[in-house]
């Protein structure tokens, strides 16, 4: 869908250009192009650590994939808390320890496809079972997952606020190769009318093309991946909930419904259905 409204508003904008008569020919400036793209490349290199770059170009290569995370993700998390807290209840605390091991292997891990692919969420869990294994205390394993959800949320952060940045770059970028057509019409004036144009028109367009990258294509790309990373957070702060409740020693169903009740609506699985697959599946 995101993909899907940067094409609408530039399908929008030169819908606008040709109807005013332009020529979308005209805005076909290379050497704008080499400036500005060039310039982007330039400062993502320039700003940033090579593993934050890195992630900066999977956030604008991830650009048009859809959030990792739905409603069946979150009632897989729903079924494996309840059903972590059931085998917990029946065989104690230390059987988790298989878990730890070879979190691959479990049936419980098994159950939860985004768990076992997702590194930061299966480490997230691993760790915190390996915790509750060793007999750590209810209120410092609280500390301890708020500390680690603190960390992953300010590691990701990093990687969209480059991508913003380079987005806000854009304009400035776009006026630099304005300057540059500029003083290449200078350049020109003793030519012909039509020389003195060409370079106008792609000064003109190096300024119009930096506004467009850094509200229309690159800023969103930013905003959505800050988006996903809420999203993300808002799941481990789901998972902490459960696994808290888990070492509290609550009812499976209780454990199960303080997870729901952190999930937000548009993810919420209503109580009837989670209780009946719950039951369905013990």
């Amino acid at each position: 869908m995101n993909i899907i409204g940067v094409v609408l508003t530039i399908a929008a904008i030169l819908t606008g250009f040709i109807l005013g008569g332009g020529k979308p020919l005209v805005l076909i400036q290379i050497s704008e192009y080499i400036v500005l793209f060039g310039g982007a490349a330039g400062i993502l290199v320039a700003s940033t650590t090579p593993s934050i770059m890195k992630d900066a170009i999977k956030v604008i290569a991830g650009f048009a994939k859809s959030n990792q995370l739905s409603k069946k993700v979150y009632l897989e998390l729903l079924l494996f808390i309840y059903h972590l807290s059931v085998k917990v209840r029946r065989d104690g605390i230390l059987s988790l320890e298989a878990i730890v091991d070879k979190p691959e292997e479990s049936p419980v891990m098994q159950s939860n496809t985004f768990l076992l692919k997702n590194k930061e969420a299966r480490e997230f869990v691993i760790d915190a079972i390996r915790n509750i294994v060793t007999g750590i205390e209810i209120e410092k394993l609280d500390e301890m997952l708020d500390s680690n959800i603190e960390v992953v949320e300010k590691e990701m952060s990093l990687a969209p606020k480059m991508v913003a940045k380079i987005a806000e770059s854009m304009p400035g970028m776009g006026i630099v190769a304005a300057v540059m057509g500029v003083i290449l019409a200078m350049g020109a004036l003793g030519g012909s009318i039509l020389e003195v144009g060409q370079h106008v028109a792609g000064a003109l367009t190096g300024t119009f093309l930096g506004l467009l990258l850094c509200y229309v294509v690159i800023g969103p790309m930013a905003t959505v991946q800050e988006l996903k990373n809420e999203d993300f957070i808002g799941y481990l702060k789901s998972l902490k909930v459960g696994i808290i409740s888990i070492a509290k020693g609550d009812a499976p169903i209780i454990a199960m419904e303080s997870v729901r009740q952190t999930v937000a609506p548009t993810y919420r699985t209503e109580f009837d259905e989670v209780e009946k697959l719950a039951k369905e599946r013990r």
